[in-house]
Formats: structure tokens, sequence, C-alpha cells
């Protein structure tokens, strides 16, 4: 079971009571929602989640759309097909998303470090 950090989860939750407080309806539902159905982890625990695990979540994220479309049509869709497009697809959303928080590197934080890597993290302060 994949989970979030604590702090990822206390952001979430700032960030949805900060949404419904404007007036976005929906994105304070749709955080709502992802952090009831999350699991919660302690922000200094030990945690790995490797690129190839993350790609084939997103993926099967992505997978849920097609099978979701081909019930709502009735219709049939090649798998073959949809592979190329989920694919296409994870690539494209992780690049955007990536783009979008400003992620330095493709590089997961809970990746295995391999041999001689060294990992740096920004850590921002804000002074009230």
């Amino acid at each position: 079971m994949r989970t979030i950090k604590a702090l990822q989860r206390d952001r979430m939750v700032a960030e949805a009571e900060e949404a419904d407080t404007i007036g976005l309806v929906k994105v304070a539902e749709h955080l709502t929602r992802q952090i009831e159905k999350t699991a919660i982890r302690e922000n200094d625990s030990s945690y790995t989640y490797d690129s190839e695990d993350f790609e084939e979540d997103i993926q099967e994220l992505v997978w849920d759309a097609v099978v979701r479309t081909a019930d709502f049509h009735d219709v049939h869709i090649d798998s073959k097909n949809a592979q190329k497009l989920v694919e296409a697809y994870t690539q494209l959303l992780l690049t955007d998303l990536r783009k979008l928080a400003r992620v330095p590197s493709e590089i997961g934080a809970y990746e295995t470090s391999i041999p001689g890597e060294v990992r740096q993290t920004e850590v921002l302060a804000v002074e009230e």
C-alpha cells in the first residue's frame, strides 16, 4: 500500500480548507477525497519507493480511465493500443506535474540510493 508523509497530508488539508474558503469547490472536494483514501506514514519513518513502482502506479491510474471510458460508452478498447496511450499519457502527465512542482530531477525522494550517489534536498524556511 502506498502512503504519504503526515506532512504531505497536513499540506493537503490546509490547501483543501483554503480552497473551500475561497470557493474552489472542486479542488476542495478532490483534495478531501484523496486525504480520506490515502494511508499516512510518520514523517521520519523509513520508506522506499522506486521509479519503476511509481510509474507503474501512475499507469494503473491511467488504466482506470481506460476502463471507465470503455464502460461509460459500453465499448471495447483494444488493449494493445490502450497500453501505448497509457504509457504516452503517463509520461506527459509526469513531465507536466514535475514542471508544475519545479522538480529538479526525476530521481524520487524515496528511491534506493545507488553507490556513490549523493542526494541534495532544498530546505525552505518560512518566517512569520
